[in-house]
């Protein structure tokens, strides 16, 4: 059964990047961005372990892995925000510009990775002269997402969404004989503030402008909740359809709520989305990644073949070929496993390499129907089962 999962955060969330951090590898803690897919899946899976009142034996681990966890992603007026796609460009006068695949002039070349690559860039139309892009709202409401991947104009206004914003914190280290702090010993925490969001600044200068200088706190922020999508059988679905609780997210143990709710058409595929992919003469089609991915082959999955063909995980009777790939840098994830299981020894996960949200992926079909990607709305892509059951890789498809 699949049920909606709201989270409240009345505190900042601690969610920490890899680097080193204590006594011996410095004093400064680094917060990411948002909260990786892995953080919500483990903790998600660990309350419905404790509704439950079930001991975390072998058994009950396997049930509680096999949750397919999507999310979270920032909700507001009864509207999902998905991150900002990777072929924006952000012309300071005429608006955000789509990027796409070019076509080479004769004689050149690129020495790209894989066969039949395109370099992905502005036609010479967009940019007849060099600019330096401006900055692009962080998080993007789902009506305007959804319209920019069917190839529809949009401007950005002040229900776009900035970075949420980091709190950081200063602490000493007490000594427990003196009960004073102790000399020189100082370290600083960061955390995400996910109770709210930013409104993107359509004119900071202005002075009543969203989130501009002069604007009030109600103009310049806007309240959200998390929200996540939960695929669950047996027991554990039993308990999500019910779960009302307060349970910590992320490190320090700071709590948040998780609540239940009915709000499945958040996540439904947009109409004017599924109409563009139902389109007989639509032969194009792009992969924008809302959450990280992350593929064996470090940027490209592995359900693409050598020559760049293939399908994602559930499209049936279609082929796609990779023509373009706007990507950012790639980051890195790891953890630390309390399952105790045969293949999955307790200790430190192997760090793993993830394609960062935001990724866009240009295909061409090459058989079948473009239609059938509607189902695979939001749907992880990501080549491991157990990622995509932790929600690594959902993707909005549309139309280039």
């Amino acid at each position: 059964m699949t049920t909606i999962l709201e989270i409240i955060c009345r505190d900042p969330i601690i969610a920490r990047d890899g680097r080193p951090f204590g006594a011996a590898g410095g004093n400064r803690m680094r917060s990411l961005d948002w909260l990786l897919p892995s953080v919500l899946a483990g903790s998600l899976r660990t309350t419905l372990g404790k509704a439950a009142k079930r001991d975390f034996s072998t058994d009950n681990v396997k049930d509680l892995l096999r949750v397919e966890v999507a999310g979270p992603l920032p909700c507001a007026a009864r509207q999902l925000y998905l991150p900002a796609p990777e072929d924006c460009v952000v012309h300071p006068e005429h608006g955000p510009l789509r990027a796409r695949p070019q076509p080479q002039d004769e004689g050149s070349g690129c020495d790209w990775p894989s066969p039949g690559l395109l370099p992905v860039g502005l036609t010479q139309a967009q940019a007849s002269e060099d600019f330096k892009p401006a900055e692009a709202p962080v998080w993007w409401p789902l009506d305007r997402y959804a319209a920019w991947l069917a190839k529809e104009d949009i401007t950005f206004d002040e229900h776009f969404l900035g970075a949420a914003e980091r709190e950081e914190r200063t602490h000493v280290k007490i000594d427990p004989a003196a009960g004073a702090a102790e000399e020189s010993q100082l370290f600083t925490t960061a955390a995400l503030a996910l109770s709210h969001l930013p409104r993107y600044r359509t004119n900071p200068k202005a002075k009543n402008a969203p989130g501009g200088a002069g604007a009030g706190p109600e103009r310049k922020f806007v309240s959200i909740r998390l929200c996540a999508r939960i695929r669950a059988d047996g027991w554990c679905g039993e308990v999500m359809e019910k779960l009302d609780a307060l349970h910590p997210l992320g490190g320090e143990r700071r709590l948040v709520h998780w609540r239940a709710r009915q709000e499945a058409d958040l996540w439904h595929c947009p109409e004017n989305i599924r109409n563009a992919l139902a389109k007989p003469e639509t032969r194009h089609v792009r992969m924008a990644l809302a959450t990280p991915a992350i593929f064996k082959d470090g940027w490209k999955p592995c359900w693409l073949n050598a020559s760049g063909e293939g399908a994602p995980p559930g499209a049936k009777n279609l082929t796609l070929r990779l023509k373009g790939v706007s990507i950012a840098r790639w980051k890195a994830v790891s953890g630390w496993s309390l399952a105790k299981l045969p293949h999955q020894p307790l200790g430190p996960k192997p760090v793993k390499r993830m394609v960062p949200a935001g990724g866009v992926y240009f295909f061409e079909v090459v058989q079948g129907e473009a239609s059938v990607l509607a189902e695979r709305w939001l749907k992880p892509v990501s080549d491991d089962a157990q990622d995509r059951l932790d929600g690594f890789g959902l993707a909005a498809w549309g139309v280039w």
